[in-house]
């Protein structure tokens, strides 16, 4: 099929995206559940994240969150970081500089079993899910135990403000 749009099949993809989102004034982060799990309401979290981009002064042109079961995280960990083990976030980032647009894939399970192991409310442990994801697409890394400590740093500050 011929296309006008001279750019890989993600480049067309982002730029229908960010069209879609304008034209219809949608959100920039999108949540699709792969599982039973369903967010009880998005608006307050699609706020929070979008109030943490811009303290970050990163613009999100789309992100998005889905819900997925153990066996399809533990599919992703493995193709995507060689690791043949469920884990509960897994971020992948198409971003071009501050402008950020990525897909954050997040296990109920997991998210579940870490509050259980920590003694926190599962949708405090939640949050800090979901933001540790959006942090990976800001650049964020945690392979080091001094980035370790940066990232949670980051996520115990805007966990304060939700």
């Amino acid at each position: 099929m011929f296309s006008a749009i001279p750019f890989f099949v993600k480049d067309k993809t982002i730029i229908l995206q960010m069209f879609v989102v304008v034209l219809f004034n949608m959100s920039n982060i999108v949540f699709y559940y792969h599982t039973e799990f369903v967010l009880s309401n998005e608006a307050p979290l699609q706020t929070w994240l979008n109030t943490i981009a811009a303290a970050e002064k990163k613009e999100l042109l789309q992100v998005e969150y889905s819900f997925v079961d153990v066996k399809e995280i533990t599919k992703l960990n493995q193709a995507h970081l060689k690791h043949n083990y469920a884990t509960d976030v897994l971020a992948f980032d198409y971003s071009s500089g501050n402008q950020i647009h990525g897909e954050v894939f997040v296990c109920e399970q997991a998210v579940r079993a870490n509050a259980a192991e920590l003694n926190e409310p599962f949708l405090k442990e939640l949050h800090r899910v979901v933001l540790h994801g959006l942090l990976h697409l800001f650049g964020h890394e945690d392979n080091t135990q001094e980035q370790q400590k940066n990232i949670r740093a980051l996520e115990d500050k805007y966990l304060k403000e939700l």
